[in-house]
Parts: C-alpha cells; structure tokens; sequence
C-alpha cells in the first residue's frame, strides 16, 4: 500500500519508494543550516516488519562533527528519533499500521514541538545545533548507513518555526501552486523536494 498518501485539492504529492539501498544527497548550503528557529515537515511510510540494527533515517543534515538535525523512525517502529549534536530525543508515536504519516517538527530556537497527522506527539526540550556539513541526506544518515525502507514524500524545510495552524493547513496544500492562496511563510522556505526527479531545491537558487 505504498504511495497511499490521502489527496487533497487533487495534490499528489511526489513519492520516493526507497529499498534499502537508494539513498539521495545533495550538496551542503549555508541556507540548509536551521539554527535559530525551523519547520521540517515530510510523509513518510515505513515499510519493514522485522526491526533492523539501527533507526533507519528519514532525513539527515550532517558533517564529521555529526549531525545538525537529523529525522529517523525508531527501528520498531513506535516513535521518531531526533538528533542534533549529542542530542537524541525520542518523540513516541505508533507507526506499525502501514500508512503514510505526516510529520512536522517546529524548532523555536529553544524548544522543538513534533506534531504527527494533526495531533501534537512531543514538545522537546532541544533545538537546532549549527554543525559543519557535508550534505543533506534523504534516505540514508550520511549516504551509506542507516537506510530507509519504505516511503517518504513532500519534504520540506523552512527557515522559522512555523505555527501549527498552518503546518495543518498547507499539509496538504502544493505549496507553490500560484493558483492557490500563499503559504503566508512562503519566503521563508529553504527547501523542498522534487521526487520525480530525485532532487531537492533550495528556495535561494530559484529567487
């Protein structure tokens, strides 16, 4: 039941199937550094019944030093593991039914809040470290280790901690559909994915 993300508005968000071994990586950049204050958001349907060795990441911005953020599902699938720096925080969350989960953490600067679907799972007490990097990862901890099986669609990454209202709002919403209303955060978006293609844009190199 992969690629099972709910429609809205006639929005099909881009789907990556990965399996286990496809890893995506994309060049480091200072607008990708999310200290101070962030929203990441994506989808995301993991797709293993028996629990691997390791968290498999969703997404990860990392250098030698570790990483800045980093977004996996716990290997038994009951909650996400986030890490910046030293830090490690589990924010429980059941994710064995097989459907596809939307996920946003909200850093403010000095705590961080993860909603899963439309309901508030965790408020953490950690944030953003600023760490060297030598890319963003989608799939993978640091493109070989940690590997995702499953789905994952519509990542996104914003520059200010977005509210939950409209974190709610636009979860469904294509975000750059010039026909609908704005996104009331809309310049403050570093990133989003484009899986059809298998990449990732940065907001700074289409301004």
């Amino acid at each position: 039941s992969l690629l099972a993300v709910p429609a809205s508005d006639q929005y099909q968000p881009e789907v990556m199937e990965l399996d286990g071994v496809t890893t995506l990586g994309f060049p480091a950049d200072e607008s990708l550094d999310l200290s101070g204050g962030a929203t990441i958001e994506f989808w995301v349907q993991p797709d293993w019944e028996t629990a691997p060795t390791f968290d498999p990441v969703v997404l990860s911005y990392a250098g030698e030093k570790g990483a800045s953020y980093l977004v996996s599902i716990l290997r038994d699938r009951d909650g996400l593991g986030i890490m910046s720096g030293d830090t490690f925080i589990v924010a429980p969350f059941d994710f064995t039914d097989g459907k596809m989960h939307f996920v946003a953490i909200i850093d403010y600067g000095d705590r961080s809040e993860v909603m899963v679907d439309n309901g508030l799972v965790a408020v953490l007490d950690m944030t953003i470290k600023s760490l060297p990097a030598d890319g963003l990862f989608i799939g993978t901890a640091d493109g070989t280790n940690d590997p995702f099986l499953g789905a994952i669609a519509a990542v996104r990454l914003w520059g200010v901690p977005l509210s939950q209202d409209t974190v709610l709002k636009y979860s469904m919403s294509d975000i750059l559909d010039e026909e609908r209303a704005e996104h009331p955060d809309l310049r403050f978006l570093v990133g989003h994915s484009a899986f059809a293609s298998n990449d990732f844009l940065l907001a700074s190199a289409s301004q």
